[in-house]
């Protein structure tokens, strides 16, 4: 989109979140929205020149994101077409950035969409690996005199800087990478190698995978991608069964249409359901939505200490 949040027309918002708000929610964005001042710095000039602008929704705030993704989604839902999306956003005063639209076709004898960027992220689990070694090792080498100077900073603070700037890196996203076994073997032999770097260990010191991890207060790569992947599919399933992913689930899961002949590829619900067999046909077990509900309440137990807790009810899932 081009200047996306300079656009929105506010009546036209407004009148969306008749819907959704409640009056009072709606009386204060009303309010938030109105009478709002911009002001130009002109070159050369020795006074600003300030205006009041009746479209757009605010920057740098928390809301007007929320505000233009409501608005965006509404006029999104006039149309499928994706040739004709230009024209129906138009009505909404929005423009399509020609340069940064892209078109992927997804097909299963096509190899063009792996290398496909969304949301900071390779579609292709594969690609998407290999970037993210190559971003956390150029990550690794900005740091590389923080890993030399030995003695001057403690082992504990070339972890925590390991793992803040470095291992979250390398672990983006790695919730939604559907592994095979040669891939976590490589991953964890490519974590081990920077932990080695961050403490300086350099052949002909020899240590063991289990001294590193013990010395280092790490696990197997493999083992914290599996628990993101769970935390991942728990957080899906405590949502509505509206939201996208839930309603892809249910749609991965129809039995209708023909199968592809051959061995299936290790996708993302191959490896769940590798791990947890009580995935069956296009629904699933209640024990799965009652295991993910139960990881609210007691996190919400946990928070209620410190008096930061949600209610629980507001975060139960919905049943498919």
């Amino acid at each position: 989109m081009s200047a996306a949040f300079d656009t929105v027309n506010r009546e036209t918002l407004l009148k969306i979140l008749e819907d959704i708000v409640n009056k009072d929610e709606h009386r204060i964005i009303r309010f938030l929205l109105s009478n709002t001042i911009i002001d130009t710095k002109i070159i050369g000039a020795t006074e600003e020149k300030p205006f009041f602008s009746n479209v757009g929704t605010p920057k740098r705030d928390s809301l007007s994101p929320v505000l233009f993704t409501i608005y965006l989604e509404h006029a999104l839902k006039e149309d499928i077409d994706i040739e004709e999306v230009g024209k129906v956003l138009e009505k909404y005063n929005l423009q399509v950035n020609v340069d940064k639209t892209e078109f992927t076709n997804l097909s299963r004898g096509e190899t063009n969409w792996q290398t496909t960027i969304k949301v900071g992220t390779l579609i292709g689990d594969q690609e998407d690996i290999e970037r993210r070694k190559q971003l956390s090792s150029a990550a690794l080498v900005k740091l590389k005199n923080v890993w030399l100077k030995g003695e001057k900073i403690t082992k504990n603070t070339k972890l925590k800087l390991y793992k803040a700037l470095v291992k979250s890196v390398l672990t983006y996203n790695c919730g939604t990478w559907a592994l095979t076994q040669s891939q976590k073997e490589r991953l964890n032999a490519f974590h081990r190698k920077q932990l080695k770097k961050v403490l300086n260990i350099k052949y002909p010191v020899k240590i063991t995978n289990s001294s590193l991890y013990n010395k280092c207060n790490e696990r197997p790569l493999s083992i914290f991608i599996l628990e993101s992947r769970w935390r991942l599919f728990g957080h899906i399933l405590r949502r509505d069964s509206r939201i996208p992913p839930n309603q892809a689930m249910s749609g991965y899961f129809v039995t209708e249409g023909s199968k592809f002949k051959g061995r299936p590829l290790t996708t993302l619900p191959v490896v769940l359901n590798r791990y947890l067999s009580r995935i069956i046909n296009s629904n699933l077990q209640p024990e799965i939505y009652s295991t993910a509900e139960r990881r609210v309440d007691q996190a919400y137990s946990e928070d209620s200490r410190s008096s930061r807790g949600v209610p629980v009810g507001a975060l139960r899932c919905e049943r498919p």
